[in-house]
């Protein structure tokens, strides 16, 4: 999502694992299973890295993308008067991640979005072609990343509220969370 989130298509990963001998190989199986899947998903593929001995595991992921020529968006990039534009549902892995927390077993989708995020990868190749001049992976949430570009451009954001509109599974999920 980060290399989208610049304009650039993926292409590969390099995976870094370092883990304890006593480690299932099944976890780590399950694993390199899991980022094939979605490495593929976004139209890229495992291209190598390497394995080590630690007490712990530790898992270092370094993506990939291809700009086609064209120079990555950054998030440097936002400008008085741009306008702030989203792809993909808002919230839905932090609600689902509430509810987990809470042990409320309902919306099970949400806590789908949670366990497995589903970016718009190719959002971020057609927004550059389209004009895009500051962009970001929104994982942290639109307000921490809003306020990431607005300090890495040097411009202040103004998101309205009505057009957020808390309704649906979100506003559903926060009543059960704070009910459990």
């Amino acid at each position: 999502a980060d290399i989208a989130a610049m304009g650039a298509v993926p292409t590969a990963l390099l995976v870094a694992l370092a883990a304890p001998d006593t480690l299932p190989a099944s976890w780590a199986l399950e694993l390199a299973d899991g980022l094939a899947f979605e490495a593929g998903r976004a139209g890229a593929g495992v291209a190598g890295g390497d394995t080590a001995r630690a007490d712990s595991v530790l898992l270092s992921v370094t993506a990939l993308g291809d700009l086609a020529g064209r120079p990555p968006v950054r998030r440097s990039g936002a400008a008085p008067g741009d306008v702030v534009a989203v792809a993909g549902p808002l919230g839905h892995s932090a609600a689902g991640y509430a509810l987990l927390q809470a042990g409320v077993t309902a919306l099970p989708e949400l806590a789908a979005a949670h366990r497995r995020p589903a970016p718009p990868y190719d959002a971020g190749p057609e927004a550059a072609v389209l004009g895009a001049t500051g962009m970001i992976d929104v994982s942290d949430g639109l307000l921490a990343d809003l306020g990431h570009v607005a300090a890495a451009s040097g411009v202040l954001v103004n998101v309205e509220g009505s057009r957020l509109a808390l309704g649906g599974p979100l506003a559903e999920a926060a009543a059960l969370v704070l009910a459990a």
